[in-house]
């Protein structure tokens, strides 16, 4: 693992279209001398056809990875049907996640068959090695969890933390351990899972045990102005207050880079944070030499 003190710094809804800001955001980075960082990609953003069918996009992920960057699979088409439920949760999917809360209310079975599919065209179809998960807006059933860690996922990440999902990654690392029924991961005969092995047939089962890592994140949003001016006052104070947490995050999307005013402050923001902290990835979390889903380095 890497230094105590980390700064994870974050790209999502990485797809074709959103390439462009992702180069602006690396170049960024390397300027702030940031030498890792972690992409998360959509596999068919709002329903596009598979981004792996993009041959130029699939080559220039595999040489970020080459760089040093991770690639996170994140959601499958980052939209959903209509949010149900009560007040809550309707306003959630409305307008916390504006329509695209796409595990937030998933069943474990069509969890397990979108992150089957997602893998098939981000790590297959790609050839980039993926080790986790996020879901759009951090909004993740525990049915989908559960399909996660089942699948062989190593984490996933939500608001405010990072959810170690296997048993061989519940280590004394220094992170708040939970548990989220006592079962490991195994399939309908009992057996444990290989990786990308599981098929969602056996849901409703014991959840595995998790450990959670805290780490606070700074995020921006961008859809009206005074949300814009709230958010870099918000980040600034956010990330002071937590300046001693040993996981600090960075969460950037592509509209950021449509208002030189957020783009300033994420470029202010990653490096005031970067003071006594070492970069880092979702991946530098687990323990040293963990393999990704399928095995391969």
């Amino acid at each position: 693992m890497v230094a105590d003190r980390k700064l994870i710094v974050s790209f999502h809804d990485l797809h074709p279209g959103s390439r462009a800001q992702c180069e602006r955001f690396l170049a960024m980075l390397r300027e702030l001398g940031v030498a890792r960082a972690s992409l998360l990609v959509v596999p068919r953003w709002h329903g596009a056809p598979p981004c792996s069918e993009d041959r130029e996009f699939a080559d220039w992920l595999r040489a970020r990875v080459a760089e040093g960057h991770e690639i996170c699979l994140h959601a499958y088409v980052h939209e959903a049907a209509a949010i149900t439920g009560n007040a809550v949760q309707r306003a959630m999917g409305k307008h916390y996640t504006a329509g695209e809360g796409e595990f937030y209310q998933i069943g474990e079975a069509e969890a397990a068959e979108r992150l089957r599919e997602g893998l098939r065209i981000v790590r297959d179809g790609c050839g980039v090695p993926v080790w986790g998960f996020t879901a759009p807006a951090w909004l993740l059933s525990d049915a989908a969890r559960a399909a996660l860690a089942k699948l062989g996922f190593g984490y996933t990440t939500r608001w405010g933390r990072v959810e170690l999902l296997q048993p061989e990654t519940l280590k004394d690392d220094g992170s708040e351990g939970v548990q989220a029924g006592a079962t490991p991961a195994t399939g309908p005969d009992g057996d444990r899972l290989q990786a990308g092995s599981y098929t969602g047939d056996n849901a409703g089962g014991a959840m595995p045990a998790i450990r959670i890592v805290p780490a606070p994140v700074l995020v921006w949003s961008t859809r009206a102005a005074w949300r814009r001016i709230c958010s870099r006052v918000w980040v600034r104070l956010w990330g002071a207050w937590n300046r001693r947490v040993p996981v600090l995050r960075v969460a950037v999307h592509p509209v950021d880079f449509t208002y030189p005013s957020i783009e300033a402050s994420v470029r202010a923001a990653i490096l005031r944070n970067l003071h006594g902290r070492e970069a880092a990835r979702y991946c530098d979390l687990l323990p040293e030499g963990t393999p990704p889903l399928g095995g391969a380095k």
